[in-house]
């Protein structure tokens, strides 16, 4: 498309350049400056915006001298132009009053077409949401069951137990922790339990049900958005547990960035999240749920932490693989290599990322 704007403004410039630089003469510059009928001069470079300039010539007074010069019949020829001026005035001034109301309701349309979107512009800007609302439930299998999706796929229920029984610890003494991604509310028991104050967020809506009737505070709502929502220093402590895998990097960035306004200061803040750096997980078992956009390898999430200006970041690995290979061989190269490819291949499943809010 071309820009009618651009190439204006070029011609303008490189006009006004060689004007100053002298190079059209003194002839060519003063025909520039030549005033039209209306009194107008030919070229102005302040008429860089032309509705402005259109209002202005057309508030003008146009003026003609009706006096002629030649000698004795220039009595009659004067007299001659005024009465049929006089005459034609009447005339004139009613074309002259229509076409200045329409040239005024021509400016106004073209102002208010500058400042609204152009004809079919909502139309398509819906179009384009709806089918981007599409293609994200699509790309995450949104309307999938959760709950039979997390009695498949979702892991025993004692098993998440017992891996958040060991940080539950790192919230004590605290008055308002948030559980993003709060689930079944596994997490928000222990917490009970614990006599930690804490609350959910999820956007499943079974989920937040389901807590709901086991007597826990969950809201219904994105975490970002959640998370703005909130006023500086509101909580003083985030568990996140298979959380981050969900969204993309930019926006776990912009979560991170949330935790650091809302947090108090010397707030713990932990995520858990599956351990790409074990094969297994980052090539198979990471991708058996849809929801799941993008694995985090352990030292960019530590890196993540570090950057947005939490401390005392450290890594902890979980959820140890089952099925491992034999490593009562000889000591030598094959004990070793039976470590090396337990390590990568069957090493633990899951790792969490410890933060706190600077205090």
């Amino acid at each position: 498309m071309i820009d009618v704007d651009e190439i204006l403004a070029r011609v303008r410039q490189r006009v006004a350049e060689r004007r100053a630089s002298g190079a059209f003469g003194p002839e060519v510059d003063a025909a520039l400056r030549l005033p039209l009928p209306g009194g107008r001069p030919l070229f102005s470079e302040e008429l860089e915006d032309p509705l402005p300039a259109l209002a202005e010539t057309l508030e003008e007074e146009v003026r003609y001298d009706p006096r002629s010069r030649k000698g004795i019949v220039g009595l009659p020829i004067t007299l001659a132009r005024r009465l049929l001026m006089g005459l034609l005035r009447w005339w004139l001034v009613a074309i002259h009053e229509r076409q200045e109301r329409v040239n005024r309701l021509l400016a106004k349309a073209a102002y208010d077409l500058r400042e609204r979107p152009s004809p079919g512009f909502d139309a398509r800007l819906t179009r384009l949401e709806r089918e981007w609302r599409r293609y994200r439930s699509d790309l995450v299998a949104a309307d999938l069951h959760s709950v039979y999706f997390q009695a498949r796929f979702g892991g025993d229920e004692p098993v998440i137990r017992a891996q958040s029984e060991e940080l539950v610890g790192l919230f004590e003494g605290r008055r308002r922790v948030l559980d993003l991604g709060s689930g079944r509310g596994t997490f928000l028991g222990l917490l009970r339990d614990r006599g930690i104050g804490g609350y959910g967020v999820d956007l499943d809506e079974r989920m937040v049900a389901s807590s709901r009737g086991r007597g826990f505070e969950v809201e219904l709502a994105e975490g970002v958005e959640h998370l703005r929502s909130l006023a500086p220093g509101a909580i003083d402590g985030l568990y996140a547990r298979h959380v981050a895998e969900h969204i993309l990097p930019g926006e776990l960035v912009a979560l991170l960035r949330e935790c650091r306004r809302v947090l108090a200061p010397g707030s713990p803040i932990v995520f858990v999240t599956p351990n790409p750096a074990t094969l297994t997980v980052g090539a198979h078992t990471f991708w058996l749920d849809p929801q799941h956009l993008r694995p985090i390898p352990p030292d960019l999430f530590r890196f993540y932490l570090e950057v947005e200006g939490f401390v005392d970041v450290e890594l902890a690995t979980s959820e140890p693989s089952e099925v491992r290979l034999s490593e009562d061989l000889p000591a030598g190269p094959q004990r070793e290599n039976a470590r090396l490819l337990n390590e990568t291949l069957f090493g633990h499943r899951d790792y969490t990322v410890i933060g706190r809010q600077p205090s």
